[in-house]
């Protein structure tokens, strides 16, 4: 019999995966809500609510503008939600990079519809106006006074004297009735200390010739949109036609901002300008639809620009906007808190993208507000596809203490949340070492965005202290220190500086000015307020550092943040930098605003929307709707640091000086050493990595990255090895024609069937 020859004609392939299980939604509140019947949520007073500095309960009348009713999710829910972000970023699950939507997410992971309404209910009924109900419900925001604050919540709003400055806040903690135990978990917006900026300005004595490097007249001592195209390879990205057009991010914030400041800098390096509507004063009221800026007010409007937060939110837009050039950049200001900022956007689903430039240290977060909904709504973010970025902080390993403390550190080793949660990509800093400012580097003229850099130019972590102090141990040719300001005497302004001589002498002189970074050590607080654990280490954080139990570590990645080394252009109103007068530092130019006003800033405040403008390129670049959480995919592309995907960063350190035995009450751990110092050096790093407590995995080289990203695509791969078969009746052939190869660690189970035209043998 000659061999019958049939055609494959028909493979239809199909892969096994598991499905995640819905949880069936269910009330919650069961009992009648009632203030008859409380439960006491403990750590809900903020610290700074001291009773040395209370002066008394404000008027029963006194108004609280925008309050938040924070709840979680149930345990079920939580596991659920878990299981869910987890598959979002397994290449080899069908939940791969598969987002849900905020109404999804309500049936899934938030509170019933009657649990809402009977919420909403309770609220009104205690003489609140409800403003706004998450699209997950799973939080109300209302408003009301003092008086019915403590009629429904059992605490009073009391006045603080804080340095002058008269703040209010809780005093006692926050009693809920017993029928919301377990769901709601605190309410934001009983007090008005608000979390802190990451960002740190040039020093204002800081302008010695010998520093600055001049090639040709020209002075390159700060960093320009060009610069950090070329450092860190973005130009790349931009060379391969992807420049952010037709994406999104969300910058957070909480202060009004002027349109000059935004509209200075982008005409000033050649950016599109925005196209918005001012009041009277100059502040921002809205923006065309078509604008690369969008302005969105969350909460009661100040109508005021708040010194610190002002230069903070300029900060974020400008140097957001250039890395991510032709994208849409929406500032939401919420004038009540930044967090609420953050939650409006994720409720909203604002843009795949998420920036926010302030923290608190872990152990403030867990004495006021709500650190378990804070974390949960982080999480809810990621689910949606939004990626969310912040900074590590500017006071190295001291992330308690203020950034302009010039004392020993006296709150402990602690780092900045939400950086430390894992739901968030923490963000350190890094800075240039004297020797790279050199014409090595450096070209001696400026191109059409400003920059001058050449290439990329070797990294040490951020820490000023030690670099002012490399720089006043270095002598002129008359033997005196390179630097005026690192001796005491000469003009007037001089007289009194204390000698830099070490690091620990630059501290007490400039300030803490460091990489936010550590190992999270207070997520956990005991009835006593004695902190008794962090975060554990996720899943995906697959590094080790000498010496380090194992615990969230931060930051994940880094980029330049110090502001004298080489520091950013900013240009913000002149009243935040220092000088008199109104108006943006640049209203003359660019040259104008450093040669006048300094008007220079860094910190994790600079690098943290630098790196968001990358995922912003990177999601043009993917042509993706969003990628969640990134940090799963850094720490795997991390694992072969020949690929040249980051710059590791393993020189310098983020050691604080410190008051011996402080903070009291806290476990040896945290509190401050015999020594008088503590910190972590980037030099202990995760042999397969490079990854440190300082710098994280270091820096990034965006276009090799992104190409390596677009090469993690879930699934497998199906090749033939021949077009036909000859198969013979009765006699069996084990050939292979199709061979399935599994792609970035895909395990599911594929299956095939074949089919031929009628009258072939089956």
């Amino acid at each position: 019999m000659r061999p019958c020859r049939a055609l494959l004609s028909f493979c239809a392939i199909s892969v096994l995966l598991s499905s995640l299980p819905l949880v069936a939604q269910s009330d919650r509140i069961t009992g009648t809500i009632s203030t008859a019947n409380r439960v006491v949520l403990t750590n809900t007073v903020p610290r700074k609510a001291n009773p040395q500095q209370d002066v008394g309960a404000v008027a029963p009348s006194f108004k609280l503008n925008y309050m938040m009713l924070l709840t979680v999710p149930s345990k079920s829910q939580k596991a659920a939600l878990d299981q869910l972000v987890a598959e979002q970023q397994n290449p080899a699950s069908a939940n791969y990079h598969k987002w849900i939507t905020p109404e999804e997410s309500a049936d899934r992971f938030g509170l019933s519809s009657n649990d809402i309404q009977k919420l909403t209910a309770w609220l009104k009924g205690q003489g609140f106006t409800v403003l706004q109900t998450a699209s997950a419900r799973n939080w109300i925001a209302f408003s009301g006074t003092a008086g019915q604050v403590q009629a429904a919540f059992g605490t009073q709003i009391h006045q603080y004297n804080l340095n002058g400055v008269m703040h209010f806040s809780n005093a006692v903690p926050i009693a809920i009735p017993s029928a919301l135990s377990g769901i709601v978990t605190g309410v934001r917006g009983l007090n008005d200390f608000k979390p802190k900026p990451m960002l740190t300005h040039l020093n204002s004595r800081f302008k010695d010739p010998n520093y600055v490097l001049t090639l040709n007249g020209n002075s390159y001592d700060f960093l320009a949109p060009g610069d950090i195209a070329t450092i860190y390879d973005v130009a790349g990205v931009y060379n391969a036609g992807y420049t952010g057009t037709g994406q999104k991010m969300v910058i957070a914030g909480q202060t009004d901002i002027y349109l000059s400041d935004i509209a200075d800098f982008r005409s000033g390096f050649g950016l599109s300008a925005p196209n918005c509507t001012t009041g009277s004063s100059g502040l921002i009221t809205s923006c065309n639809s078509n604008s690369v800026l969008q302005y969105v007010l969350n909460g009661t409007d100040s109508n005021q620009a708040s010194s610190g937060d002002l230069s903070e939110a300029d900060l974020d837009l400008e140097w957001s906007g250039a890395v991510a050039q032709n994208a849409q950049i929406i500032y939401v200001n919420s004038p009540q808190h930044v967090f609420n900022s953050v939650y409006y956007a994720i409720s909203a689903k604002l843009a795949p993208v998420i920036s926010m430039s302030y923290g608190t240290c872990e152990f403030d977060e867990v004495t006021q507000g709500s650190p378990a909904a804070d974390d949960a709504e982080w999480e809810l973010g990621n689910s949606y596809g939004i990626t969310i970025v912040n900074s590590s902080g500017d006071t190295g390993s001291a992330g308690c203490d203020p950034n302009s403390e010039t004392t020993p550190a006296v709150n402990g080793l602690s780092v900045s949340y939400p950086a430390s949660s894992q739901y968030v990509t923490a963000v350190g800093g890094t800075a240039i070492d004297l020797s790279s400012f050199s014409p090595t580097y450096w070209g001696s003229t400026n191109g059409s965005t400003g920059g001058s850099a050449l290439s990329y130019i070797p990294e040490i972590a951020w820490n000023d202290m030690s670099e002012f102090a490399e720089l006043c141990a270095q002598t002129g040719g008359s033997g005196q220190p390179n630097n005026q300001f690192c001796t005491q005497g000469g003009s007037t302004a001089q007289t009194g500086w204390v000698p830099i001589t070490d690091a620990a002498s630059a501290q007490s002189d400039i300030g803490i000015a460091s990489s936010g970074g550590g190992a999270s050590n207070c997520w956990t607080v005991d009835a006593s307020g004695q902190c008794v654990s962090g975060f554990p280490q996720p899943a995906w954080q697959t590094v080790n550092v000498p010496n380090q139990p194992a615990a969230r570590f931060v930051p994940d990645v880094s980029f330049m943040a110090s502001p004298n080394f080489p520091g950013y252009i900013l240009c913000t109103e002149i009243s935040e930098l220092g000088g008199t007068g109104t108006g943006s530092s640049c209203q003359g130019g660019i040259s104008s605003s450093l040669s006048t006003y300094n008007s220079i800033i860094g910190g994790t405040s600079a690098s943290a929307p630098i790196f968001a403008g990358m995922v912003v390129l990177l999601n043009d670049y993917l042509k993706t709707s969003g990628l969640g959480n990134v940090n799963p995919a850094l720490y795997s592309l991390a694992q072969v640091p020949s690929n040249n995907y980051f710059h590791q960063v393993t020189t310098s350190s983020n050691v604080v000086y410190c008051a011996p035995g402080t903070p009291a009450g806290q476990p040896a751990s945290i509190q401050c050493p015999g020594t008088g110092f503590f910190g972590y050096q980037a030099g202990d790093y995760d042999a397969a990595t490079g990854y440190n407590l300082v710098a994280g995995l270091g820096s990034v080289d965006l276009f090799n990255l992104a190409q390596a990203w677009a090469g993690t695509t879930a699934g497998f791969t199906v090749a033939s090895s021949n077009s036909t078969l000859n198969l013979t009746a009765g006699v069996s052939d084990s050939s292979t024609i199709l061979t399935i190869t599994p792609k970035t660690g895909f395990t599911g189970t594929v299956t095939f069937s074949c089919s031929s035209p009628s009258g072939l043998v089956t």
